[in-house]
């Protein structure tokens, strides 16, 4: 096994704990959006928008990127253990940076810099990283 395959599997199970933080992160913003009261709003673009519904948003996408994430981190380790089907997983590295991407301007636009925005850093790092490693397992399994 190349050191490109065992640094993609060590990424993509780096990539489930991070899929797991985001669910318990989207999970605590929707138990947590009754404390919000419902007359705050907040201003994206202009547009005005209730925090309440701003927090259901965030915590949907924190649940949905979560769910994308695990199967994204399943892809990878697939991948890197058979080199053949690591066509799927590299462009699946696309729509991640996208989910992560989103992610981190949906948090900045609820609440500023956070603490779960972290974990949105994190995953674009850990998404550009397996977009790499996965186009150069791709040569070698090409070869």
């Amino acid at each position: 096994m190349s050191k490109e395959r065992k640094l993609l599997k060590i990424v993509c199970f780096l990539y489930v704990l991070d899929a797991l933080a985001c669910l318990v992160f989207g999970g605590f913003t929707l138990a947590g959006m009754g404390l919000l009261d419902p007359a705050d709003v907040v201003s994206v673009g202009g547009i005005d928008f209730n925090l309440q519904a701003w927090a259901v948003v965030f915590g949907i996408w924190g649940i949905a990127s979560g769910v994308f994430y695990l199967i994204y981190a399943g892809a990878g380790i697939r991948g890197a253990n058979t080199p053949r089907r690591i066509g799927p997983f590299r462009a699946m590295s696309l729509v991640a940076v996208v989910f992560s991407v989103v992610g981190l301007v949906l948090g900045v636009a609820l609440d500023g810099a956070a603490a779960n925005m972290s974990m949105y850093v994190v995953s674009i790092a850990f998404a550009v990283l397996c977009f790499v490693l996965s186009g150069k397992i791709k040569e070698q399994a090409d070869r």
